[in-house]
């Protein structure tokens, strides 16, 4: 039963793999995963004329649930928070770039040609990887309401370290709170949940570093993707 339903459904089956193996878990909030059920779960009435196509409906409906219970502990509890709301939105983002971001060989002369005239952001250079860590895609994106440039990394230890570079009108980064010094720059760094962040401003453009390394060791190994990302990526907005 369980090939025929990943015959039949192999992008659902496929999802459910990766969410297995490359996402962390966090135990949600009680009240959240019954406020779930209850809104989705379909009056008793309608069932019996329930069409076929509801199926593969009904599997987008639980991956989008799947989704929701993994990353809902580090939603913002304070919503008028543009910090917080951005750090949202890169979860969601680097959720995407673990589920989808299948290396492409091809990410140098093809995907980042073609992701910096779809975004409107370009790169004089950009850091394609070393020996610890490497550039596996990259496509254009838009979160908050900013059009940006996505890149995605993968390091030695199979984490994925997403970058991103967003047009940054209107957006304030805090002058002292929350800022570190790493080498010659202090950006400002935060932990949301399971995840870190490296958000700093470049050449008028908001950019943000985000991976699942949250301890102290794994945040060292952050701070090092930033710097090499920092010093070897120059991003500007072309509008």
């Amino acid at each position: 039963m369980a090939d025929e339903l990943e015959d039949q459904y192999p992008d659902d089956a496929r999802l459910g793999r990766l969410l297995r193996t490359q996402l962390r878990r966090y135990l949600p909030p009680a009240h959240l995963r019954a406020s779930i059920v209850q809104a989705v779960a379909p009056p008793r009435r309608r069932m019996a004329w329930a069409a076929p196509w509801t199926a593969p409906a009904a599997a987008a409906l639980a991956t989008a649930m799947i989704m929701i219970l993994v990353i809902a502990p580090s939603l913002p509890s304070h919503p008028n928070d543009p910090i917080r709301l951005l750090a949202n939105a890169m979860i969601s983002e680097h959720a995407r770039a673990i589920l989808w971001g299948e290396p492409r060989l091809d990410v140098v002369p093809t995907a980042l040609p073609r992701a910096m005239e779809e975004s409107g952001v370009a790169m004089n250079w950009v850091f394609t990887g070393d020996e610890g860590i490497q550039l596996i895609n990259a496509h254009a994106t838009y979160l908050e309401g900013r059009p940006g440039i996505e890149l995605a990394y993968r390091d030695a230890d199979g984490h994925t370290v997403t970058y991103v570079a967003l047009a940054a009108r209107g957006f304030v980064l805090p002058a002292e709170r929350g800022r570190v010094q790493i080498d010659r720059w202090r950006p400002l760094v935060r932990k949301d949940g399971g995840f870190s962040f490296i958000i700093w401003k470049q050449q008028e453009l908001l950019c943000v570093l985000v991976a699942d390394l949250v301890s102290d060791a794994d945040l060292g190994k952050l701070k090092n993707y930033f710097v090499k990302v920092r010093s070897s990526t120059e991003p500007y907005s072309v509008y």
